[in-house]
């Protein structure tokens, strides 16, 4: 079992929780092995991921403030 590069992240989670595994094969249009993603590779993309949003919404100006005023 194997994922490509081209999958998106939410394909390669879904295929992982499916397959029960926990890494799994990265292969290119020709099947040749261009890496290994790990669970703990996705859970670090996520937490990066949530981290930049929160910090986007917190600099956010909230609109319900300026509605207030």
């Amino acid at each position: 079992m194997t994922a490509r590069e081209t999958d998106g992240v939410s394909e390669i989670i879904e295929l992982m929780r499916v397959k029960a595994v926990r890494r799994l094969p990265i292969v290119d249009a020709q099947g040749g092995l261009v890496g290994i993603i790990t669970a703990d590779d996705i859970v670090d993309l996520l937490a990066e991921e949530m981290t930049a949003l929160a910090k986007m919404v917190s600099r956010e100006p909230r609109p319900e403030a300026k509605l207030r005023t």
